[in-house]
């Protein structure tokens, strides 16, 4: 299967309850998320809440799926605990929410993007084609997927079916 065109991101209580349209046909995604800086992975060191932040995010796309822009709030580090980190990003999602409401009234829907990458803060958010680097049998498929990072979601094949996994 070819790399996607755009990438079905489904209305999901739970994983994506925050994603629709604006009033012009701009499309959206909130959430909040933990996040290491880039090139960072995981618990690496003894040090690592230190590194961990967690951050309300908001990507807006055209009517067609571009990325137009990223907004991402620092809720606390993890290192606060992370409760505290969370319920903080949350409070900052609720606001770029209240923000978005300004333009008119929202409509819950999927979504439809293009991939995207972009750095803000020191961390990488987008949506990430990639193919495993397996040594395959000449019957095999390889496989594919696309990532939404930092929220480390892999959305599967075919890319209109609005199959992921987490």
């Amino acid at each position: 299967m070819p790399k996607p065109d755009k990438i079905r991101i489904p209305l999901d209580e739970g994983r994506f309850e925050n994603i629709g349209r604006l009033p012009d046909g701009t499309q959206f995604m909130l959430f909040v998320t933990g996040a290491f800086p880039t090139g960072l992975k995981y618990h690496s060191g003894d040090d690592w809440q230190l590194k961990k932040k967690w951050l309300a995010v908001r990507h807006r796309f055209d009517g067609d799926g571009n990325h137009l822009d990223t907004e991402s709030r620092l809720g606390a580090f993890d290192i606060e605990g992370r409760d505290v980190a969370g319920d903080k990003a949350f409070g900052h999602l609720e606001q770029m929410y209240a923000e978005l409401c300004t333009a008119g009234p929202l409509e819950f829907c999927d979504i439809r993007v293009r991939l995207f990458s972009v750095e803000v803060d020191g961390v990488t958010h987008g949506l990430f084609y990639e193919q495993s680097e397996e040594e395959l049998d000449p019957d095999e498929v390889r496989g594919e997927w696309v990532m939404l990072e930092p929220r480390d979601i892999m959305f599967h094949p075919p890319w209109d079916s609005g199959e992921y996994s987490t």
